[in-house]
């Protein structure tokens, strides 16, 4: 009997994709999970075509991974009425419009949910803003890094007599595409259920302080603010450490209470290292004393003599099967080469420009089904065409399959 893949879980859903870079990560992740994503370009292409990193032959590969799976329309005015109608008649295919700005610009575009939900009141309309489609801020202008700042994360990364540093990548885009797709998904199951369609507010703003990690915790547990910290750790036994081929990381205290300290001790003492006897003294287990600079100093330079002879892989299976919190930091060369990750086929290969390149699959798995990025579009306006001969053809439908 011949083996059948089940439908994906958003095929005969339709989104029509007209977000800037703020929001065009959601529609990756619908596009994976099965959804026809039509991305609307300007004349020319999207600006994030042109985003570095940038291959040789000039392919933007940060666009490459966030439009994978998308078909690519350009609606230039001329063709079934005008650029208005065009769009006016997709959306009337579509059960989701992604959009990515201010309410101003929407209502400058003729896009502002007001203005869509009356026109298409079966349509969810997911706006991925900066700060949310209301309040004092709702119009401010916003780059990657303001909205870091704005959102607090930025408060908490780089070294403490140092400026905050900005993370590498468009992380807001990847925050507040995270919490939108999830958003989504509720919002059709609402649509499926009753008909009606709705506005989803994302404010990016607000989905990078839903991710500040326990910094919000720390002020309930332990009446304090949690500051940068660098790479270095703020008291004995936590944090980065060197080894022989890179860094772990390991947790050997939190919040001035010890974690595994007796299992941490007798590894380093019963293997070449007499002297961390030291840390079974009763001062080791004061918080005082575990979040002072010679702790911490002491600590570390006992455990990266001990290190610096092993390999992070032996650190990790020697202290896990002793249930020490401990973990490796793997490389991006240390992930395409892990047994794990290729045993369940997490990379896969996808066509960029002709080119085949590894990219990284869905982090979850559905029975039957093959859940996996698709190619990015290859040049502006690729599916323009079929997409508008669609419509003349079928007219206006809310049948997601052509």
């Amino acid at each position: 009997m011949a083996h059948t893949t089940s439908p994906a879980p958003l095929e005969g859903i339709r989104v029509i994709d007209l977000s800037t870079s703020l929001g065009t990560y959601t529609g990756r992740l619908l596009a994976d999970l099965g959804a026809d994503v039509i991305k609307i370009e300007p004349q020319g292409g999207a600006p994030e075509r042109h985003t570095p990193p940038l291959t040789e032959d000039g392919t933007s590969l940060s666009f490459a991974f966030t439009e994978a799976g998308k078909r690519s329309v350009i609606l230039d005015g001329h063709e079934i009425g005008g650029q208005a109608e065009q769009l006016d008649r997709l959306l009337d295919t579509a059960q989701i419009l992604l959009t990515s700005e201010g309410p101003s610009r929407l209502r400058q575009r003729g896009l502002h949910p007001a203005d869509v939900t009356r026109k298409h009141p079966q349509l969810v309309h997911v706006s991925v803003s900066p700060f949310g489609l209301t309040g004092p801020w709702s119009d401010r202008p916003a780059s990657d890094l303001t909205l870091l700042a704005a959102g607090g994360l930025l408060a908490l990364a780089g070294d403490t007599d140092l400026p905050p540093v900005r993370a590498w990548g468009n992380q807001t885009s990847i925050i507040a595409g995270v919490h939108a797709a999830a958003a989504t998904l509720i919002a059709v199951l609402v649509l499926e259920a009753s008909g009606q369609g709705q506005t989803v507010d994302v404010s990016a703003q607000e989905a990078i302080a839903h991710s500040l990690e326990n910094a919000v915790q720390y002020v309930d547990l332990e009446d304090s603010v949690r500051r940068r910290a660098g790479s270095g750790p703020i008291e004995a036994g936590t944090g980065l450490f060197a080894c022989s081929d890179g860094w772990i990381y390991l947790v050997g205290g939190l919040g001035g209470l010890p974690l595994a300290w007796d299992a941490i001790t007798n590894w380093l003492q019963n293997n070449g290292l007499p002297e961390a006897a030291q840390l079974h003294e009763p001062r080791w287990l004061e918080r005082s004393w575990r979040r002072s600079e010679e702790a911490v100093r002491t600590f570390r330079n006992l455990f990266e003599r001990f290190a610096a002879q092993r390999t992070k892989q032996e650190l990790y299976e020697e202290g896990q099967s002793r249930g020490i919190s401990i973990a490796p930091v793997s490389t991006p060369e240390d992930l395409l080469a892990s047994p794990q990750l290729l045993d369940r086929d997490f990379f896969q290969p996808v066509t960029v420009n002709g080119r085949p390149l590894a990219f990284p699959g869905s982090p979850y798995r559905f029975d039957g089904m093959h859940i996996a990025p698709g190619s990015p579009p290859p040049s502006p306006g690729t599916d323009t065409r079929a997409v508008l001969d669609a419509l003349r053809g079928a007219g206006a439908t809310t049948d997601c399959k052509e």
